[in-house]
C-alpha cells in the first residue's frame, strides 16, 4: 500500500471505530476518501485480506464479545452497541460468528482464543541479550499509531538503509493490550525502531533488556498480525506449559523495513516468565 492509500486506510478505519455502534454504508466509507466502491475495496483486501463488510463485521463482533464479557450491560444494550436494531438479529449473527449464543459468551473466559486466528508451529525458546534500538513511539488507535511511527521512522533513514541490503534489524513494540481495558483502544502505545544503526538518527534510544522468549516464524502481511497475536495469547497460551509474561511487551522483529500490505518473514518474540 503506498502512503496515500495509507492514509485512506487510517481515515476509513477511524471512521469506523467512531461509528461502530451505527449503521455504515460502503458509499459513506468511499465518499469519504474520494474513491469508488471498487477502489475502497481493493484498499481493504490489499490492506488486510478482507473486504470492507467482512472486517466492519467482524470488529462488531469483537466489541459485542467483549461487551459481554464486561458484564456490564444486558445483551440488548450490546446489541444496540453494535448497530443491530434489536437483539433477535444480534443473536443470529453473534452464533453465526461464534457458535453459541451471547448468553453462553459471558461463561466464556478467553475473547481472544474465541476470535478468527491462525495457527503458528511451536516457537523456539531463546535467550536474547540486551538489543539497543532508535526508536518512534506514537500513541492512538492501533491502525493509526502503527503506520505513523513507521512512516516518522522512515523519514529518518537513508535509501540505504531502507534497502534490501541493509544489514540492520527492524522492531516493532506493541506496548498495550486494547482488550484488557487497562488501556483504552485510542490510547494504545506502539514504537517502531531501528537496531545495528550506527549513526544517530535522532530519535528516542531504548534497550530491549535481555529475556527469555518464546520466538514464534510468521510469515505474513504486517497487517494481519492481530490474527498472529490472537492464536498466540490465546489458543496457544491455553495449551502450552510455557507461561507467558504478561507484564512484558511482545516484540516483532523485520528483516527489511515492513510495508503494511506486504508479505515478509517476520519472527514475533512473546516474553516468558522464568
Amino acid at each position: 500500500m503506498n502512503d496515500l492509500n495509507n492514509e485512506h486506510f487510517i481515515k476509513v478505519i477511524r471512521f469506523i471505530y467512531d461509528h461502530i455502534d451505527q449503521p455504515i454504508m460502503l458509499e459513506d466509507l468511499a465518499e469519504l476518501i474520494g474513491v469508488s466502491i471498487s477502489s475502497l475495496k481493493r484498499l481493504f483486501i490489499d490492506a488486510t485480506g478482507q473486504s470492507p463488510g467482512v472486517f466492519i463485521r467482524r470488529l462488531r463482533m469483537e466489541f459485542a464479545f467483549r461487551s459481554l464479557q464486561s458484564q456490564k450491560d444486558s445483551i440488548l444494550e450490546v446489541a444496540l452497541g453494535s448497530g443491530f436494531e434489536d437483539q433477535s438479529a444480534f443473536a443470529r449473527r453473534f452464533k453465526e460468528t461464534f457458535g453459541y449464543s451471547p448468553r453462553e459468551a459471558r461463561k466464556k473466559l478467553n475473547i481472544v482464543s474465541e476470535l478468527e486466528s491462525i495457527t503458528l508451529n511451536e516457537p523456539d525458546i531463546v535467550e536474547l541479550t540486551d538489543l539497543p534500538i532508535q526508536s518512534v513511539t506514537e500513541k492512538g488507535l492501533y491502525f493509526e499509531a502503527a503506520p505513523k511511527a513507521w512512516s516518522i521512522l522512515k523519514e529518518k533513514l537513508t535509501a540505504a538503509e531502507l534497502s534490501d541490503d541493509f544489514s540492520g534489524t527492524f522492531i516493532s513494540i506493541g506496548h498495550d493490550n486494547p482488550h484488557d481495558g487497562k488501556v483504552k483502544e485510542d490510547q494504545v502505545r506502539f514504537s517502531a525502531g531501528v537496531a545495528l544503526v550506527e549513526r544517530n538518527i535522532g530519535i528516542d534510544r531504548m534497550i530491549l533488556s535481555k529475556d527469555r522468549y518464546a520466538r514464534f516464524h510468521y510469515y505474513g502481511k504486517p497487517n494481519n498480525l492481530g490474527l498472529a497475536y490472537h492464536y498466540i495469547y490465546g489458543k496457544w497460551s491455553e495449551i502450552s506449559t510455557i507461561e507467558i509474561d504478561h507484564t512484558k511487551p511482545a516484540f516483532m522483529e523485520f528483516d527489511c523495513f515492513p510495508e503494511a500490505a506486504k508479505e515478509v518473514n517476520i519472527l514475533i518474540h512473546v516474553p516468558l516468565l522464568s
